[in-house]
């Protein structure tokens, strides 16, 4: 038998569980686990990896999402000091909270281009191609986060490359239809132009 003591220590109980507060995902915080591949503050000094900073939350995360689960599939890659890992595994890790955290904190962030040589003869042609094939998606030159699809403009060349030749080769399965058709259309030689073209834009 409960007596007057035992209830109200019981009812007191309650009333801190029933008032506890979970603490919101801190994306500062989160984005830690980012730095070692996109940098400090979202901006990256490997070539390899895009910076971040200044993405709309709506593409970090859809893109987030799509590799958590697996439609988008990630390379393995391997840092100083870490285990080989990937985007799947690390998008994987985040629960939706912490997501939609972390894509608020690089929303807020300024994007900052990369310092880097291009062909100027190749930057002028790959802006004819980008308007006629990429602005109705990726405007002004490819900075808008507001168009929710990516930064282009002040990428790392090696980066583009890349992800350029994926959409060429149909690894990204991601891409949107209309996407898919402009890459079609693509002649040889465009795609170095746009590279050029887009690293021009610092």
């Amino acid at each position: 038998m409960i007596g007057k003591t035992g209830l109200t220590l019981l009812a007191g109980g309650a009333l801190l569980m029933a008032g506890t507060v979970i603490a919101a995902p801190n994306g500062a915080e989160l984005a830690e686990k980012c730095e070692r591949c996109h940098g400090k503050n979202g901006i990256s000094d490997k070539k390899e990896m895009p910076n971040i900073a200044g993405f709309s939350a709506v593409y970090f995360t859809d893109t987030m999402n799509a590799y958590k689960n697996g439609t988008r599939q990630g390379e393995k890659f391997k840092t100083e000091g870490h285990d080989e890992t990937d985007m799947n595994a690390i998008a994987k890790s985040f629960n939706e909270q912490e997501l939609t955290a972390l894509g608020d904190y690089f929303e807020s962030l300024t994007f900052v281009p990369r310092d880097q040589a291009f062909d100027s003869r190749l930057a002028h042609k790959g802006k004819k191609v980008y308007k006629k094939r990429c602005r109705k998606c990726h405007s002004s030159n490819g900075s808008d986060p507001d168009d929710d699809a990516s930064i282009l403009a002040g990428q790392s060349m090696s980066y583009l490359e890349s992800q350029l030749e994926q959409f060429v080769n149909g690894e990204r399965t991601t891409q949107p239809k209309k996407m898919k058709k402009q890459m079609k259309r693509l002649k040889d030689g465009d795609i170095p132009a746009l590279i050029h073209f887009f690293a021009s834009q610092q």
